[in-house]
């Protein structure tokens, strides 16, 4: 995934200026005509899936200042700025419906990252169908408490799934997020995994798959759960994202 600032003389941070901006700008600078300082504060973003014709990379509104943020699946990429208030949106240009010549802005994800939370990984949930022109859910895990060696086990699929790390049991309900605890790694380390699934026939546990992973000090892994309706099977996909990001 990568981002880049989109140039201020664009026309859609123009329009984005006039439509999202000023009510921001005016919180943020107490109507003195003076913007707060970055917060410092990062967020880094991966999605569930890209949905069909969203089109990547996408514009992220964070404050006054609008990013183009490639989408993957598989990896995470460069963080944007959390504005002061946390909010951060996820935005696109479209024509008018009545007027070919105009623009206007759909939100496709609105969510605020909490004032305690230095860094996040936020990861965008297509939604089964747009409400309204929303498109994505976000799930957002405060990094403080994803550091490196760990895992994040996220089950987006209807069904309950569990995962067997060594000892370690991890049971997620649809929609449930959680990572493993601390395992104090000083150098790489293989951990034996098993993935089961709650088969709703015999209310028993069947066994999706095993494998041995690495887990690094100097990484973060991430294990994306989802759904596949026409087939009706889960499956499973996983995300490194290192800690020096």
């Amino acid at each position: 995934m990568s981002r880049s600032k989109i140039p201020p003389n664009r026309l859609l941070h123009f329009i984005l200026f006039l439509l999202l901006g000023a009510g921001t700008l005016a919180a943020q600078d107490g109507g003195n005509g003076k913007s707060e300082k970055s917060s410092g504060r990062l967020a880094w973003f991966v999605a569930v899936a890209v949905p069909e014709g969203l089109g990547n990379p996408v514009a992220i509104k964070s404050g006054m200042e609008v990013f183009e943020v490639t989408l993957s699946k598989r990896s995470v990429g460069d963080p944007v700025e959390i504005p002061a208030d946390g909010l951060i949106r996820i935005i696109r240009e479209v024509q008018h419906p009545e007027d070919p010549n105009k623009s206007v802005i759909d939100i496709l994800a609105e969510f605020q990252i909490p004032q305690t939370v230095e860094k996040a990984l936020v990861i965008l949930d297509p939604l089964p169908e747009p409400v309204g022109k929303l498109m994505f859910e976000a799930k957002v895990q405060d990094l403080a408490d994803f550091g490196g060696g760990k895992t994040l086990y996220l089950n987006v699929s209807p069904r309950d799934v569990q995962v067997e790390i060594n000892e370690e049991v991890i049971e997620l309900s649809e929609g449930e997020m959680q990572v493993t605890r601390d395992p104090r790694l000083d150098k790489a380390e293989s951990r034996a995994v098993t993935y089961s699934y709650l088969n709703p026939l015999t209310n028993s546990w069947s066994k999706m798959g095993s494998s041995a992973i690495m887990l690094h000090p100097t990484r973060r892994e991430i294990c994306i759960f989802t759904w596949n309706p026409r087939s009706e099977r889960i499956s499973y996909h996983g995300v490194t994202f290192p800690v020096t990001r």
